[in-house]
């Protein structure tokens, strides 16, 4: 009975929208079968309408672990700064295997061969890529509050995808591709990632892992030899300052047991690369905000990341008052803008009801208009 009333009375002085995963089924234009994906909304999203959220695509979700795997780490542990936790939005892309329709997992992932045999088909990737260019992605962007900023996460052919999709759509900002099989088709993939030149004016992270996958392990004798090639060539890259790339190897695992210990590194460092992915961007948006709240009077600043924000200064940009507890600033930042809002001191730092907990963040030039409402306690 003291636990029931217990439970009453938190959700009614703290109400928390909790996290959800949605499913939705696609009637697509390039399948003749429904395509079904996830979607993962964070804690408190429905209350925190001036938060947005980069996306993260992990591909393989018919294997909902993968999904579930993803999210869950992103959410619980895995980021360092534990005073500004960003949250995002996950999205998880199913590659069913439906023998009705002829249609398996690798044809998703697979272009037509130009040197191989096709041994089942055919190869489909072409549509699954104009499924999640045209379909998938406008739908996120459109019912979501996605800042645009995307991450594509693949294991085995689902990394060989995301590769390939690097270099020829480049519809994602950031890969991580686990484990990737880089020899298909006479080493196509591994020959087209050493001939590529990378976009130098996107900031993007890329991670390629491999565990023990080689000829004395089971696999096909090109498998290791394509994946050297490329780790060889990227060792001393000539890659734009705005290009972060890790390599890293995984020998004590194999190619799935790799997959959980390869994951968590690679999306331990991706959390802390969100804070300043656009360090480098000396490009100036204009930004609006505003912060209200109850009873708010005296002086209202805000301070945050950057010289135009007094660089964390507590007592940093004097807002001006626009109405009986409304304050405004109009001003040019670069992004992201991390910032928050004080009456002089931190002592005195306004708490958001309608943003979470940590830095406020400005990702998206698009979405820079932004109205807060504060909590007081006087």
């Amino acid at each position: 009975m003291t636990a029931a009333i217990i439970g009453a009375t938190l959700t009614a002085g703290f109400a928390q929208e909790t996290a959800r995963v949605e499913t939705k089924s696609f009637e697509s234009e390039y399948f003749p079968f429904p395509r079904e994906i996830f979607i993962y909304t964070p804690d408190s999203y429905d209350e925190a309408t001036e938060n947005d959220y980069d996306v993260i695509y992990v591909f393989d979700s018919q294997h909902r672990s993968r999904f579930d795997l993803v999210h869950s780490l992103m959410h619980y542990g895995i980021q360092q700064d534990e005073e500004n936790p960003l949250s995002y939005i996950v999205v998880g892309i199913t590659s069913p295997d439906i023998p009705a329709y002829n249609h398996y997992r690798d044809l998703d992932f697979l272009p037509q061969p130009k040197h191989s045999e096709i041994e089942y088909g055919p190869y489909n990737s072409a549509n699954f890529k104009k499924f999640l260019k045209n379909e998938v992605i406008p739908y996120i962007n459109d019912n979501y509050r996605s800042t645009h900023h995307s991450l594509a996460v693949g294991h085995s052919l689902g990394a060989s995808f995301v590769l390939d999709e690097l270099m020829t759509e480049d519809m994602f900002d950031d890969y991580i591709a686990l484990s990737p099989n880089l020899a298909w088709d006479e080493d196509r993939f591994a020959k087209d990632l050493i001939d590529y030149h990378f976009n130098p004016a996107k900031p993007r992270f890329i991670y390629m892992t491999m565990a023990n996958e080689s000829e004395n392990t089971g696999w096909p004798s090109e498998w290791r030899p394509a994946w050297d090639k490329v780790k060889n060539h990227f060792e001393n890259p000539e890659l734009p300052d705005n290009v972060k790339m890790t390599i890293k190897e995984y020998p004590e695992y194999s190619h799935n047991t790799s997959y959980h210990h390869a994951l968590t590194d690679a999306l331990q460092d991706y959390a802390a690369y969100c804070h300043d992915y656009s360090a480098g961007d000396t490009t100036l948006y204009p930004v609006h905000l505003e912060v209200s709240a109850v009873r708010l009077d005296g002086d209202v600043y805000v301070t945050g990341n950057q010289p135009a924000l007094a660089d964390w200064n507590p007592e940093g940009v004097k807002m001006t008052k626009i109405a009986d507890n409304t304050y405004a600033l109009d001003l040019e930042l670069t992004l992201p803008a991390e910032f928050k809002f004080t009456q002089g001191s931190w002592e005195t730092q306004l708490f958001m009801k309608n943003a979470t907990g940590g830095n406020l963040r400005i990702t998206d030039p698009e979405r820079a208009d932004k109205h807060y409402r504060a909590y007081t306690f006087n």
